[in-house]
C-alpha cells in the first residue's frame, strides 16, 4: 500500500512538473525575446530534437541581435530537417544581418533549389547579389520575383540600380521613367536619374535631377552629395562648397563630408580652411588614413614641413598599401631638404604599391611642382620606369 501511494505521489509530482513546463505554443506566443529564450531553453532540454524549438529560439536570438547564436540554432534546424527550405532562408537572413553576403547567397540558393516557387527567396538573393556587385544575377532574380506581379516602388528602384551597375543605362532609365509615371514626385527616382546622367557624362542634366530631388526633400543627403561632387567635377567650386556645407548642417558628425569639403578648399587654394576641415574629419574618425594624407598635402602647400611629414607618415601607418601618401612624402623630402635618398625611397615605395600615374609627376598642375628640377633627371626617370 505504501509503495502504491509513493508511486502515485511521484506520478502526481511528475505530472505537475510537466504541466508547469512551458509549451511550444506558449513560447511562440511570448513577445519578449529574453523570456522566450528562457522558455525555449527548458523545452529544448526536455526535447533536444524538437526542430521548431530551435527555430523559435534562433528567431529570438536574431531579434536581440545575437546573430552567432541565431545561426547556430538555425544550423541545428537544418541538421534535423535538411530538406526544409525555410531553415536555409532564415539562416540567410541572419547572415544578411551580419553582412556576410557570400554565406547568405549560398543559403538562399539552397532554399531556391528546395522551393522554386517562393518569390521572396529571389528578392532577398537579388539584394545579396547587389551587395556582391553581381548585377546581372540580381537583375535576373528581381525579374523572377516580379514574374506576374506589378513592381512596388522599392523593387523598381532596386532594379534600376542593378541596371546601372550592369551598365544597362537605357533599361535603367526606362525603369525609372515607368516609376515616374506612377510616382511623379519620388525623390529617389530623381536621384537615380541624376546618377544615371552623371555616369553617362552629362553633368548639367545630372545637376538638374539632383536639384529636383532636394527641392522635394531638403534633407535628402545623397542628392546633395552627388550634386556637390558633380559641381566639383565641373569646376563650380563655390556651388560644391555650399552643398557640402548643407550636408554638414544635416549631419555634423560625418567625417567624409569634412574631408570632401576640405578638398574643395584645396582646389580654391584656401589651405588654412582645408586644414581646419581635415582636423575635424580626423577628430571624428582618427583611424581613417585619407584625411591625414590630405592634411599633410595641405601643410605642404603652407610650407609646414614638420606637420606635413608627421601627417603623411601617420597616413602610411594606417594604410601602408595606399601609394599617394608615399608620393606626397617624397615631395616633402625634396621640397624641404632636397633629400634625394628619401625622395627616391618613397617614390619607389609608391610604385611598389601600384602608383602608375607617372605623368602627374611631370605636370606642374598636378604633382610635378613637388619634384621640380629633380624630375628632369635620368635618375628620376629610372625610378619611374624600371
Amino acid at each position: 500500500m505504501f509503495k502504491i501511494a509513493f508511486v502515485l505521489m511521484f506520478m502526481c509530482v511528475g505530472a505537475a512538473s510537466f504541466a508547469a513546463a512551458p509549451s511550444l505554443a506558449s513560447a511562440q506566443a511570448e513577445k519578449d525575446p529574453a523570456k522566450q529564450i528562457k522558455m525555449l531553453n527548458t523545452i529544448i532540454k526536455k526535447s533536444p530534437k524538437l526542430r521548431k524549438a530551435y527555430h523559435l529560439r534562433a528567431d529570438a536570438y536574431r531579434a536581440q541581435g545575437r546573430y552567432k547564436q541565431a545561426i547556430d540554432d538555425y544550423t541545428k534546424t537544418i541538421k534535423l530537417s535538411p530538406k526544409l527550405s525555410f531553415s536555409y532562408y532564415a539562416r540567410a537572413l541572419a547572415y544578411m544581418d551580419m553582412q556576410r553576403w557570400s554565406l547568405a547567397e549560398a543559403d538562399l540558393t539552397k532554399a531556391i533549389s528546395l522551393n522554386k516557387n517562393y518569390k521572396d527567396f529571389y528578392l532577398n538573393r537579388a539584394r545579396v547579389e547587389m551587395e556582391l556587385n553581381k548585377y546581372d544575377a540580381a537583375i535576373s532574380d528581381y525579374q523572377k520575383y516580379l514574374s506576374g506581379r506589378r513592381p512596388n516602388t522599392q523593387v523598381s528602384l532596386a532594379l534600376a540600380q542593378a541596371y546601372v551597375g550592369a551598365y544597362k543605362y537605357d533599361k535603367a532609365r526606362a525603369e525609372l521613367l515607368a516609376l515616374a509615371k506612377r510616382e511623379p514626385d519620388n525623390v529617389e527616382m530623381f536621384f537615380w536619374l541624376g546618377r544615371l546622367e552623371q555616369l553617362k557624362g552629362h553633368p548639367d542634366q545630372a545637376v538638374s535631377f539632383y536639384s529636383k530631388a532636394v527641392n522635394r526633400d531638403a534633407t535628402y543627403a545623397p542628392a546633395y552629395l552627388r550634386r556637390a561632387d558633380t559641381f566639383k567635377e565641373m569646376g563650380e567650386l563655390q556651388a560644391a562648397l555650399e552643398d557640402y556645407t548643407v550636408l554638414l548642417t544635416l549631419d555634423a558628425k560625418d567625417a567624409t563630408y569634412y574631408n570632401r569639403r576640405g578638398l574643395v578648399y584645396e582646389e580654391m587654394k584656401d589651405f588654412t580652411k582645408a586644414v581646419a576641415d581635415y582636423d575635424r574629419a580626423i577628430e571624428l574618425n582618427p583611424q581613417w588614413s585619407i584625411p591625414y594624407n590630405n592634411r599633410g598635402f595641405a601643410y605642404m602647400n603652407l610650407k609646414k614641413w614638420k606637420q606635413a611629414k608627421e601627417d603623411l607618415e601617420k597616413s602610411i601607418s594606417l594604410e601602408p598599401s595606399a601609394p599617394t601618401a608615399y608620393v606626397n612624402l617624397a615631395g616633402v623630402y625634396w621640397l624641404s631638404a632636397k633629400d634625394k635618398k628619401n625622395t627616391y625611397q618613397n617614390l619607389d615605395k609608391a610604385i611598389k604599391h601600384n602608383f602608375r600615374n607617372f605623368d602627374a609627376l611631370y605636370d606642374e598642375d598636378q604633382k610635378g611642382w613637388m619634384f621640380k628640377d629633380i624630375n628632369k633627371t635620368a635618375e628620376f626617370r629610372a625610378i619611374m620606369y624600371r
